[in-house]
């Protein structure tokens, strides 16, 4: 290896050898050389004349060694900019041989980074990492990623009044990364079957803030990337992002990204090789072509590829390729997922990626984005825990800011679920486009009845086919247009055709329901459809229809279809919804379904009825449940809860039994399931299940309402975690008044040491104990039964505790027992409690702290003991303690 202490003329001669043959991506060099004026036309037109490169490369190190110091210097300069590129990629680390080291291979990247630059501020790194036509191309591909980006948040503008539009822009969303993922989580075939049994749902709610994870992140990582989340939450907004990142960086490394709609799927599928979907699909180069794919192909780590909204990878070969690395290895790839609410996490993706669950907005976002769409308006959202709750997501969070951006009457009813934000984005965007007036809109949208079910009809075909590519729209109406973005496809060299799709596919699910409505003698076909594996999916309409058959709030509805169909479907439909999504209140056994795990679960029926607002429906619904909601297992976002928390409500007459054993509940949605207790059976093992909840959680909840429900219980498990303990303790001494604490056992679980410790700490705040057993037959929950067998342990529980107050509560350990034993209901006098704990303290083998409290056996002035039921021993070992002698009776 040269010596660093040479000089740039000394380095280049003495590696001149090495350099001719392993130098690469001479084009570059030259270019660069050119730039920086050290050779001149003549002498690059004499280099690109040589008849291979070990000729180039000579004929480039003898001009510049020729020119003396400097241009040596400055070719030196320019390799160690480039060098990812001229030298390669590094070789790696071989192991020693003691036969062969002299003929160890030439390591021009450690040559390279040995050479003793000088510290130039001055000094201009402008160099081209690449051929000319290939840095052109990246700043089309840049200028293509600005365009793209504008785009999309112009889409949402439009939702906005013209003299009151946002400066929409990225706002953080909340992500999650949880490592990679196991094969395959691609779905390669449409056909493809799931073969595990009804998974449970994924379930989001309102995010707490973590430690950011920005896209700037996202892009540095060399890692494939899998965002996944739900419909809305903000995986193609966090795209869009990083495509304006990339487009604005002003680093010099030339690379290229390309992103892809695989919703639009059409064009990309015609794609049959690399270059098609490069440069016909995405951005076709001006120059250069072959150049420009030979550097995207050879330097494939320079390339980062977005597949927003895949899903199947068997429709298009090329980017199968490319997922699977048979097609540019290195590349970065960026897929997003829409996960169904019946995928396993196992059976999506292929590949070794990173997975990033988009989570969507936290609370303190949330405000802060409602806060910059609506100012003051914001309130009207805030106080409405539905809206705000919604708002976690997005999208919808961009519906209710739409919504509430425009004045509305003081007596127009605020939107509480998801359908309304629909109706009134609808309504909305017909009255801006068509600019009529709001008192003239229900007669417009009558007008345009026709070309309205018509989209519809078009929506319901496209949902049905799993694809959001909209095809034979037979009206061209600028209005019904609105919801709809243009998809130009190449079909040849000069000529296009424009397909349309809507702007998010939960808005296409809409129309859908809309059409299906008209329509009602297919909905119970389309129920049937969704307990197929096929079709699943179309279950997503039903909670819409379930609002837009709501007779109270028919301001969309009531143009478009006759009111007397709309109440013969509502007649039904409810009842038709119940009865085939939850096989347990049907007719039939539930042997009759091939695959249950297709079946809809309790929650989905809640929030369809939540979407109805119908009474009756949800006086149906418990009436099937016989007023039983066994929610236990199941992870409840604050939209879940105001569902459950709407349903429960409805029922007047009789009090709904509510199980939320191992439940996961937000503090959002605990305030609103707290609404609805009033409604429900407040009986074991309910309280138990709600304090766990509390107590457990990471969030601030309201223990006071708690309180207030049951008498100023709280309810606690003899054996659980320690931090449900210490976290009960902290309850009790906030509280100003004294709580009553009931414990419970289950079956002969010991008590654990956690919790008597947190009982002697929390003494001074207990006003009484009380016990309970849990029962796990239903049947039993209510009984008082082993009623021995509960005393027993309640005793046993005294003597621990006062076992560990004679070890660490020293002087006032008199005063400890006396506030144990006046909360105990033990039923026995204190001499036979005296003995019991006597015999305690032998049997854990602490006779040692008899001394202690040898004053508390002192106490009794006499003595009162039935000897048939006693050793007599134990009664003659304590007298023995006495300091004076006392009568026994």
């Amino acid at each position: 290896m040269a010596c660093t202490s040479q000089s740039a003329l000394q380095y280049i001669k003495s590696a001149r050898r090495h350099l001719v043959g392993e130098l690469t991506n001479l084009s570059v060099i030259v270019e660069n050389l050119y730039q920086q004026e050290v050779l001149g036309d003549e002498e690059v037109s004499k280099i690109q004349a040589g008849t291979d490169d070990y000729d180039k490369t000579r004929n480039i190190l003898d001009s510049v060694i020729k020119k003396g110091e400097d241009a040596c210097y400055e070719l030196l300069r320019i390799i160690d900019m480039t060098r990812k590129r001229t030298l390669g990629r590094p070789s790696l680390p071989e192991k020693k041989s003691v036969t062969s080291t002299e003929t160890k291979k030439f390591d021009l990247h450690h040559w390279i980074s040995c050479f003793s630059f000088q510290e130039d501020t001055q000094m201009d790194t402008n160099y081209l990492q690449g051929p000319k036509p290939c840095h052109k191309y990246q700043a089309k591909l840049k200028s293509k990623a600005h365009k793209l980006s504008n785009k999309f948040w112009m889409v949402s503008k439009k939702l906005f009044e013209e003299n009151n539009k946002p400066n929409l822009l990225y706002t953080p969303l909340v992500l999650d990364t949880q490592g990679k993922v196991s094969p395959s989580k691609i779905k390669k075939t449409k056909s493809k079957k799931s073969k595990k049994s009804r998974p449970k749902k994924l379930r989001t709610y309102i995010p707490e803030d973590k430690p950011e994870i920005s896209p700037s992140d996202l892009l540095k990582t060399d890692k494939d990337i899998l965002l996944v989340g739900k419909p809305g939450i903000g995986k193609t907004a966090l795209c869009h992002e990083m495509l304006r990142l990339w487009a604005e960086r002003e680093n010099k490394e030339l690379d290229y990204m390309f992103y892809f709609d695989m919703r639009e799927t059409s064009h990309i599928t015609a794609a049959t090789s690399l270059e098609d979907l490069l440069f016909g699909v995405f951005s076709e180069p001006v120059e250069g072509k072959e150049e420009i794919l030979q550097d995207i192909k050879k330097n494939s780590d320079n390339v980062t590829v977005i597949f927003d909204g895949i899903t199947d990878l068997s429709s298009s070969s090329v980017v199968q390729k490319l997922v699977e690395k048979d097609l540019l290895p290195d590349a970065k790839l960026i897929i997003t997922c829409r996960l169904d609410d019946d995928d396993d996490d196992e059976d999506f993706f292929a590949g070794d990626f990173l997975r990033v669950e988009v989570r969507g907005f936290s609370e303190r976002t949330i405000k802060t984005y409602l806060s910059a769409m609506l100012g003051e308006e914001q309130k009207k959202v805030l106080c409405n825990l539905e809206l705000l709750t919604l708002c976690h997501v997005p999208m919808y969070a961009l519906m209710v800011a739409a919504c509430f951006s425009s004045e509305t009457s003081e007596d127009s009813p605020q939107p509480c679920t998801i359908t309304d934000i629909y109706i009134k984005i609808v309504r909305f965007c017909l009255q801006m486009n068509s600019k009529t007036k709001t008192r003239n809109l229900n007669s417009f949208i009558s007008n345009k009845r026709e070309e309205i079910l018509s989209l519809a009809e078009v929506a319901f075909l496209a949902t049905e086919g799993k694809t959001v590519n909209l095809t034979e729209l037979l009206h061209e109406d600028s209005c019904v247009h609105s919801f709809l973005k243009p998809l130009v496809i190449n079909v040849e060299p000069t000529k296009t055709i424009t397909r349309y799709a809507f702007l998010h596919y939960t808005m296409q699910e809409f129309f859908a329901a809309l059409w299906l409505l008209k329509n009602a003698e297919k909905i119970k076909v389309v129920f049937q459809q969704c307990l197929t594996e096929e079709k699943k999916h179309m279950k997503h309409l039903i909670p819409f229809m379930c609002r837009l058959l709501n007779e109270k709030n028919p301001t969309l509805i009531e143009s478009l279809i006759p009111a007397q169909e709309l109440k013969n479907t509502s007649t039904w439909f409810f009842k038709e919804v119940i009865t085939t999504f939850f096989p347990r209140l049907c007719d039939q056994d539930e042997t009759d379904s091939e695959d249950s795990r297709l079946n809809v679960d309790i929650l989905f029926l809640c929030q369809c009825l939540y979407e109805s607002q119908c009474p009756e429906a949800c006086l149906h619904f418990l009436d099937k449940l016989d007023y039983r909601l066994d929610l236990s297992g199941e992870s409840l976002d604050p939209h879940h809860c105001c569902a459950v928390s709407y349903v429960v409500t409805e029922s007047k007459e009789r009090k709904t039994w509510l199980n939320l054993e191992d439940a996961v509940v937000s503090e959002q949605g605990m305030r609103r399931l707290l609404g609805c207790l009033k409604n429900v059976q407040w009986c074991d093992p309910l309280p138990r299940q709600l304090w766990k909840i509390f107590l457990l959680s990471e969030e601030q909840m309201d223990h006071i309402s708690l309180l207030g429900f049951d008498g100023n219980q709280l309810h606690l498990p003899v054996k659980g975690e320690r931090q449900l303990f210490e976290r009960a303790v902290k309850v009790m001494q906030k509280i100003t008044t004294k709580v009553n604490v009931c414990l419970y056992w289950d079956r002969a679980t010991p008590v654990c040491q956690s919790l008597c410790e947190s009982l002697l700490e929390a003494l001074p705040n207990i006003s009484s104990l009380s016990f309970k057993r849990i029962y796990r037959d239903p049947g039993l929950q209510d009984q008082e039964r082993c009623h021995e067998t509960l005393e027993r342990e309640e005793k046993d529980l005294l003597l621990d505790l006062c076992l560990k107050a004679a070890l660490y509560k020293g002087e006032i350990f008199h005063n400890v027992v006396n506030m144990l034993v006046s909360l105990f209901s033990v039923d026995t006098d204190l001499n036979n409690i005296l003995l019991d704990f006597y015999q305690h303290i032998k049997s854990k083998d602490c006779l040692n702290i008899i001394p202690k409290v040898q004053q508390l056996f002192q106490s009794p002035t006499y003595w009162s003991i039935n000897l048939s039921e006693r050793k007599v021993s134990i009664l003659l070992e304590v007298l023995k303690l006495q300091s004076e002698k006392k009568e026994v009776l």
